[in-house]
């Protein structure tokens, strides 16, 4: 949740073009007059050569990689610099006869924009509740008492940046000739700037108008970060901002300011776009819990034998063209189930979570059941299927993470290596055999995108999606295919939590659908892993026939569209042979040579490490902003050592969030002093978190989620600590509410 008083990415009155209606303005006739001023304008031309070559070096000293690009760079069309008596450089455009500044005072329009701008909005920030813990877990135990200390300071949400003087993270669209900085900084510190420019030949002239120099100098001498993007695409962008809090905390995402200096198609864009997708920059991070539960998952799966995917074993051409239906359990699925049940021989199936359930009782066989969640239940999911040899030839399609009793349930898997976890990158700098592993990306945040990913990490090339809906039709009540009995007849809700859907959405086939943050979340991933493996590897055809939000790369169509006419049926026998036998298999790992690579010891140095830097207390606001940013960049660096990058990746999920809630508090009141006092508090907190997470990673690699709870045997979670108690560990979760006497006792095959 983000507070916002006005957004000024989204507020016309603090355009270029709006503000300048203020000023006098400049046309044609301005600069016929101009020619006149001719020593007036060799004496710019003058200073714009001297400037240019003063920021190359600049440039090539702190950011050689923009020095070189633009020292002989050739602007792709033809710009002219001009000035009026004032002397300020200005820029003309003779093909379109057009002013970048339609103003005589450039600099007066660039300071009233950006006075304006910090007077009127605010800075966005992230707002974490009370979570709910189904399991006991460190990480809400300590997240929890975090944000009880927040709420104690009331937000005043009047306070903009200007009253506030600092910004820990400005995002800056358009650069133009780059005279708002200068305003930017008289009348703020910023700790952390992102600089957006689509246009090239704007961001060269720049170089001749604006100093760089001193501002470079400035930045770099303080430790204050910058990042400059320059000519990309929106898809880029999102890459390039990703890396960028990778680096520096992902914290820094969820407090923010945005500036759009000058609006261009391109701008507009990328500006949607950040808007859009800056949340799931620190959305589904992980936590510490968690990751320790994965990767002690994922070392059951080796240690029993489990089929892993083989990275350098290509899906042989035969399978890779073959029609794959990716099927989810939403509602608009019942519309498809007479075109499936025709066509089920004829394609490769998918089954994404509970669709394996509506198809067992819609008569139709999958050859993969798709899982994303870890969590223990899903065996209690998949025991709403009688007929106990359904599965003995479904091969699970997941990620490593995956639990114990999940994978007990199948004679075949094809296991991924789950690439934004910390184990899979951690074993195969540690363990040679684990190099043969593939990885899946993007698989997270609902079971729909395990089947969409992993279908194309496979390596097929036709997807068809069907039920995979990410929300529902508005004013509609159901969320999931009438054929599902776990929701329908076994109580299971599909109500609220990640089913919540309080957003409307753009329909796959028109209007509007209700959907939530985690469906959105689930549809651009689908849509970002289909254009992320389309640019790597060729034209996917990725054809989506649910009746839900749109997936963008995705082609619209309704089933009854669809010619299946023409494909003949599969052997699928032979297809699950390859699938068994060459593309997958068992990785020769000892129980030995997972026990030590992890080392309490030397997460215990690491960990010290952290809560020594937790002790500083900073004097200002952006002072504290950047001392989380170096513990931030402190794990990164161990992240980017492959023997220790377990120990660093493994904490970082539940740090960035613990930061989240603390940047926000220093952000709530005007008194700073207050602020500091009460985040300098959640350092302490923090740190009685890193002190007890060392008790729980001497337990790897058995910390299985829900067989962890014998390591609290009185009945709570951890122990108490001066500002964090333990509570009471939950009741053990079940999804099943109700008994039902299926009819469906044995599977049978439904073609009509």
């Amino acid at each position: 949740m983000e507070d916002q008083k006005k957004n000024s990415l989204l507020d016309d009155d603090l355009s270029l073009e709006e503000l300048a209606k203020n000023f006098d303005n400049i046309d044609i006739n301005d600069l016929e007059k101009i020619q006149d001023l001719a020593k007036l304008q060799q004496q710019m031309n003058d200073f714009l050569i001297d400037r240019f070559a003063t920021n190359i070096e600049s440039f090539k000293k702190y950011m050689p990689d923009i020095g070189k690009f633009f020292e002989h760079y050739k602007p792709k069309r033809t710009i002219e610099f001009f000035c009026m008596p004032n002397g300020i450089p200005n820029l003309y455009f003779p093909d379109t006869n057009d002013f970048f500044y339609k103003t005589a005072d450039p600099f007066k329009l660039c300071e009233q924009q950006i006075v304006q701008i910090l007077e009127r909005s605010n800075i966005l920030q992230t707002r974490y509740g009370h979570e709910s813990d189904p399991y006991g877990q460190l990480h809400f135990k300590y997240l929890n008492t975090l944000v009880t200390l927040g709420e104690e300071i009331e937000r005043d949400r009047t306070l903009s940046p200007l009253k506030i003087g600092s910004v820990p993270n400005c995002m800056f669209f358009g650069i133009g000739l780059g005279y708002s900085l200068a305003y930017l900084y008289e009348r703020v510190e910023v700790a952390n700037l992102i600089i957006v420019e689509p246009d090239l030949d704007v961001f060269y002239a720049s170089l001749h108008a604006f100093d760089w120099q001193n501002l470079l100098k400035f930045l770099f001498e303080n430790k204050y970060a910058i990042n400059i993007m320059l000519g990309q695409t929106p898809f880029q962008f999102t890459q390039d901002l990703s890396n960028f809090y990778s680096k520096h905390g992902r914290f820094l995402s969820s407090s923010w300011l945005g500036i759009v200096h000058y609006a261009s198609p391109e701008i507009k864009a990328i500006a949607d776009v950040a808007m859009r997708d800056l949340d799931s920059v620190h959305a589904a991070m992980g936590f510490f819990d968690d990751h320790l539960f994965g990767a002690s998952h994922a070392c059951h799966a080796l240690l029993d034998k489990k089929n892993f995917v083989l990275r350098h074993q290509t899906l042989d051409k035969k399978y890779s063209k073959l029609p794959v239906f990716v099927i989810g359990s939403g509602p608009s699925l019942d519309n498809d189930i007479p075109f499936i049940r025709k066509n089920q021989d004829k394609a490769i199936i998918v089954a994404c979570g509970t669709a394996i359930d509506t198809l067992y009782h819609a008569g139709i066989k999958p050859d993969f059941y798709a899982c994303t969640e870890r969590t223990p239940e899903i065996r209690e999911a998949l025991g709403v299927i009688p007929d106990e040899h359904f599965l003995d030839d479904v091969i699970l399609l997941t990620g490593d993470v995956i639990h114990p009793y999940t994978t007990a349930l199948f004679k075949h898997t094809a296991i991924f290596g789950k690439i934004d976890e910390p184990f899979y990158k951690y074993a195969l700098a540690t363990i040679k055999e684990t190099r043969k592993v593939g990885f899946v990306q993007l698989m997270n945040p609902l079971v729909g995108n395990m089947g969409v990913s992993g279908a194309l990490f496979l390596g097929f090339k036709n997807i068809y999606m069907f039920g995979l809906d990410n929300g529902k039709k508005i004013d509609s009540s159901a969320m999931h295919s009438k054929y599902t009995t776990l929701y329908n007849e076994h109580g299971c809700s599909d109500q609220g939590g990640s089913y919540t859907t309080k957003q409307q959405g753009k329909g796959n086939f028109g209007g509007l659908v209700e959907t939530g943050y985690f469906f959105a979340l689930s549809a651009r991933n689908m849509g970002y892993v289909i254009r992320n493996l389309e640019e790597e590897r060729g034209k996917l055809n990725c054809i989506n026939c649910s009746d839900g939000l749109y997936v963008e790369n995705t082609t619209p169509m309704h089933s009854y569209d669809l010619d299946f006419k023409k494909f003949k049926n599969i052997d699928k026998e032979a297809f699950h042979k390859y699938i068994n036998e060459v593309k997958t298999s068992p990785v020769k790992v000892t129980r030995k040579e997972l026990e030590e690579i992890f080392n309490p010891e030397v997460f215990k140095e690491i960990v010290n490490k952290v809560i020594e830097k937790l002790k500083a207390r900073p004097k200002t606001r952006l002072e504290t902003i950047l001392m989380m940013q170096d513990i931030s960049e402190f794990l990164c660096g161990i992240e980017l050592q492959p023997q220790l990058y377990f120990y660093g990746s493994s904490l970082q999920g539940s740090l960035q969030t613990y930061f989240i809630v603390a940047s926000r508090v220093l952000y709530n009141s005007s008194d700073e002093k207050q602020c500091l006092e009460q985040c300098f508090k959640m350092f302490e907190v923090i740190s009685e978190f890193l002190e007890e997470a060392q008790t729980i990673f001497k337990h790897m690699p058995d910390f299985v989620i829900g067989e962890h709870r014998k390591f609290y045997p009185d009945g709570k979670v951890g122990i108490d600590y001066p500002l964090c108690k333990a509570p009471v560990l939950p009741p053990k979760f079940h999804l099943r509410r109700a008994e039902y006497d299926d009819p469906q006792k044995v599977f049978e095959k439904r073609y009509e």
